[in-house]
């Protein structure tokens, strides 16, 4: 079974030829009420007889009510926030036998631009793998300071 989970950061990069994530500023769930730039890491355990291909993953932001969250478009109209990849597990499979004596390890790492989400909100990233959930992390943006 596959296990997988994600943190929020606020910068990453993913080494493609280690597969290691550099991340800063990593694990917080409290940001805004202006939403800063940002990144969001994912980690995945497979066990070796689950893996036969590469794995298509897309990451989506939705509201407390697990709605799709959506940005507007110049020509008006919305698209949901979200992100779509694929994960090569092609020069992950180790030749050593002793390697396979532990989950296959994926990681990778997306930076997020500035969002216009609604501060005192909350919201979640999820991570889908195929057709299948297997990850979320949730954050709330502070709300507005009221006024003195």
């Amino acid at each position: 079974m596959m296990e997988a989970f994600l943190v929020l950061a606020d910068s990453g990069n993913t080494d493609q030829t280690s597969g290691k994530v550099h991340l800063l500023g990593a694990g917080w769930s409290l940001t805004g009420p202006v939403v800063p730039p940002s990144a969001l890491a994912g980690f995945l355990r497979i066990p070796w007889h689950d893996v036969e291909d590469d794995f298509a993953f897309h990451l989506r932001l939705v509201d407390d009510e697990r709605h799709p969250v959506e940005v507007p478009l110049a020509d008006g109209t919305t698209k949901p926030i979200g992100f779509e990849g694929g994960l090569d597990v092609g020069y992950s499979r180790p030749h050593e036998d002793v390697a396979r004596r532990i989950p296959m390890n994926l990681s990778f790492s997306v930076n997020i631009p500035p969002l216009p989400l609604v501060p005192g909100s909350v919201y979640e990233w999820i991570l889908d793998v195929g057709d299948v959930e297997v990850a979320s992390v949730r954050f709330c943006v502070r709300p507005e300071a009221a006024p003195a």
